[in-house]
């Protein structure tokens, strides 16, 4: 979102939430409730420490709405309500892809590290080959898709910021 969508939404001005942004000034009450109300954020959430959460293995719960191939099986390491970045496991057999058609998310950052296998990712009209310990970092938005190159891989893929519904998955 732009500091203008934020300051239309929120009520206050491009200039006022530059200078809370600088840490120049600090915004009321009100301000920061509407400031918030924009961001999709509770005042409450400002405040909250970070929780250490521990999600076993076995506990992962499956994304099953993520664009796939049936070769694969997205889960998903992070909590679902964590707001901050969404981390989610592939692992994929030989065929395996995140489909044909190019998509997006919703986020900012994605980063693709792969931890066995090899794998191409194609990110809009170019192609990356990715094989054991390589990372990719791209836009989320930016119309992409990967696919599995050989028998089968294990990926890591990391959002920023998190995905809105990461149990659903929006591939």
């Amino acid at each position: 979102m732009s500091l203008g969508e934020v300051a239309a939404r929120s009520g206050v001005t491009k200039s006022f939430l530059s200078r809370v942004e600088r840490d120049i000034t600090s915004p009321s009450v009100a301000s920061l409730v509407g400031i918030c109300h924009a961001l999709g954020l509770s005042p409450a959430e400002l405040f909250q420490t970070p929780q250490t959460t521990l999600v076993r293995r076995s506990d992962r719960p499956r994304v099953a709405d993520l664009p796939k191939a049936a070769e694969v099986v997205d889960t998903l390491i992070t909590p679902a309500d964590e707001r901050h970045v969404t981390v989610l496991e592939t692992a994929a057999s030989a065929g395996g892809s995140g489909g044909s058609a190019l998509y997006t998310l919703p986020s900012e950052c994605e980063v693709c590290f792969v931890l066995s296998g090899s794998i191409e990712v194609q990110v809009e009209d170019e192609t990356f080959a990715l094989a054991q310990g390589d990372a990719l970092t791209f836009g989320a938005a930016v119309p992409h898709s990967w696919r599995v190159v050989g028998d089968g891989a294990r990926i890591l893929w990391i959002l920023a910021p998190a995905l809105p519904d990461p149990q659903r998955g929006v591939r």
